[in-house]
């Protein structure tokens, strides 16, 4: 397990929460105040298709790269 070198908040070894949210327009009102849940682009980790048509795979993996 690593971080990456841009990374500030986090460090290894840190617990942290993943929520159920793969991606956001990172655009729009709710984005723009950290509300991405709200989106109303957001993709959704299961049963759900990214931008490029490719379906999302669920919320299982033993590692994952999430953007800070």
């Amino acid at each position: 397990v690593e971080v990456g070198s841009g990374v500030s908040k986090f460090t290894v070894g840190d617990i942290v929460g993943v929520g159920c949210l793969v991606g956001c327009c990172g655009g729009c009102s709710p984005c723009e105040r950290d509300l991405e849940q709200y989106c109303p682009k957001k993709i959704w980790s299961y049963n759900d298709v990214y931008i490029n048509g490719q379906p999302t795979q669920g919320g299982f993996a033993k590692a994952t790269v999430i953007h800070q």
